[in-house]
């Protein structure tokens, strides 16, 4: 059963609670979400600075259907762009 832990939850969007898959075996997969990372580049306040948290899965997309997001790639794509 999936349980509410981590100091990455909730959602940094909409605050839903996030809930990780098989905790007892110590996965960080998360139901229903993405663990995304931010880094800051030249020009922001936060140049040189690295950031790490939550979307659940439909706020994302949300973002994604408002074009405020662009989708990149698969993590396992394997053929070159």
């Amino acid at each position: 059963m999936a349980e509410i832990k981590g100091p990455k939850t909730p959602c940094i969007i909409c605050e839903k609670a996030i809930l990780y898959l098989w905790p007892e075996r110590g996965s960080s997969n998360l139901n229903n979400a993405v663990d995304i990372h931010i880094s800051g580049h030249y020009g922001s306040s936060f140049d040189t600075m690295r950031y790490s948290g939550i979307i659940c899965d439909d706020c994302l997309d949300s973002l994604i259907q408002r074009n405020k997001i662009e989708y990149i790639k698969s993590i396992y794509h394997t053929e070159k762009d």
